[in-house]
């Protein structure tokens, strides 16, 4: 084998480019990686308010005081508290239940992931009506 390739250097070269290029392809760059736990994190986030709105409906207007009243009936796995940032943490959002007069409100952060200003500097926060977005943290 080794012989082809002394004849046929072209075909050596071109075939170590078509493995690293391969290699390129399938390991995502930090940037693919972070976007992607940020997709997650506000997804999930965006899934407790939800559940947490439910929640409100069912008991007059008001949040519940804390995420663990979520569990079983409106949220069936503790890892939807999870932050793909840091998933070694069992929790990974701030929760803040908003005033009854504010929860349908879409600028009062109910959510946010605890780890994304340290990890990304950026703020990953979940509104009242369940909208998200991602926020620069302010010095």
């Amino acid at each position: 084998m080794g012989s082809f390739f002394r004849k046929y250097p072209v075909v050596a070269v071109a075939l170590v480019c078509l493995l690293g290029l391969g290699y390129v392809m399938l390991v995502p760059s930090p940037t693919v990686r972070q976007r992607r736990a940020e997709a997650k994190s506000l997804a999930g986030g965006r899934t407790v308010v939800l559940a947490a709105r439910q929640y409100s409906r069912e008991h007059g207007g008001v949040y519940p005081a804390n995420l663990d009243l979520l569990f079983p009936q409106y949220l069936q796995d503790r890892s939807s508290l999870v932050s793909p940032l840091n998933p070694s943490e069992p929790i990974g959002y701030t929760y803040t239940a908003p005033p009854k007069e504010r929860t349908d409100s879409p600028d009062t952060i109910v959510l946010e992931d605890k780890f994304s200003p340290e990890k990304y500097h950026e703020r990953l926060v979940v509104y009242a009506d369940a909208s998200n977005r991602l926020l620069p943290v302010q010095p």
